[in-house]
């Protein structure tokens, strides 16, 4: 696919709506916006959102030009006199995940934080750690792979149905009418963006920015390999849910705690060998000197 609007949503929306096709002055849109803080304080109470329009009727290498993002509305006028009409179609919008909450309304934390799952979606309190977890990940694989298991302990649940606008609507009417808890409902609000009368039918309604949840989700993951994150909190929470048992806190005879070493942390040898394989990898200048400088520099030093 080489055009968006060669994408199955945008066909979607061709298809279901005949006659915004016909007209090629109709305007496909995508919107993405993202938290700043604009004096790089990350922990100052103040942010601003900067809202994009991206118009998708143009060429690719004309669609990041900033004459083509900066869009507030287009009205036309209609060949019938004194007739105005709109002639616009958001297709989605475009954020990280924290932002998807921020735009959509939907929880991305805490209880029921999946908006494709909703409340059908396990979930679990951790006392040590005073957060929630989710430790149903073997449910979104094919039920042939080993991850699932064997024997008794094999998880044969079926992944959640996923969860239409139609589905939400109705949740958020039974919040408003005071049904089902306000924490626990998925909703925080209801987004102006329902507003549109084709929000609901549309195949995709949010889009995930990769680029920010690979870079969190890598950074996790190093700090967890590399024990940054380990403690005795962490500990206690794996004895608290059954897991990992070699990894639980040992307590000797005169009352004095340890941490076995744990499987998931890499030692000092197999820290050179993962640091050996990084910097054997070529990226283009700038990126690898990003990777030289925070990875090898920060999380290889010992």
């Amino acid at each position: 696919m080489r055009l968006v609007v060669d994408s199955p949503a945008v066909q979607h929306v061709e298809q279901t709506w005949p006659e915004f096709r016909r007209d090629p002055r109709h305007l496909r849109f995508g919107l993405a916006s993202d938290g700043v803080s604009p004096y790089g304080v990350k922990s100052s109470s103040h942010s601003t959102w900067p809202v994009v329009l991206t118009n998708y009727n143009v060429p690719p290498c004309l669609a990041s030009k900033q004459e083509m993002i900066f869009i507030v509305s287009f009205d036309y006028s209609g060949t019938e006199e004194n007739r105005w009409f709109t002639l616009k179609v958001l297709l989605w919008t475009m954020h990280d995940y924290p932002g998807y909450a921020q735009v959509s309304g939907f929880q991305t934390s805490g209880y029921a934080a999946c908006p494709t799952c909703g409340p059908a979606l396990p979930v679990a309190r951790s006392s040590h750690l005073s957060k929630q977890v989710y430790m149903s990940y073997s449910t979104f694989i094919p039920m042939d792979d080993p991850l699932r298991g064997t024997g008794a302990e094999r998880n044969t649940t079926e992944p959640p149905i996923p969860l239409d606008m139609y589905w939400w609507e109705q949740r958020w009417r039974d919040v408003e009418k005071g049904h089902i808890p306000a924490e626990r409902a998925g909703l925080k609000r209801w987004s102006i963006l329902h507003r549109l009368p084709y929000w609901k039918d549309l195949m995709i309604q949010h889009l995930l920015d990769p680029m920010h949840i690979e870079a969190n989700v890598t950074k996790s993951l190093i700090k967890r390999i590399f024990g940054e994150k380990d403690g005795k909190p962490a500990r206690r929470a794996c004895e608290e849910f059954g897991v990992h048992p070699e990894a639980w806190i040992q307590v000797s005879d005169g009352g004095i705690e340890s941490l076995p070493p744990a499987p998931w942390i890499l030692t000092t040898e197999e820290r050179k060998i993962c640091k050996k394989r990084i910097s054997e990898i070529r990226f283009p200048t700038s990126i690898q000197t990003s990777v030289d400088i925070i990875i090898l520099g920060i999380y290889f030093s010992f």
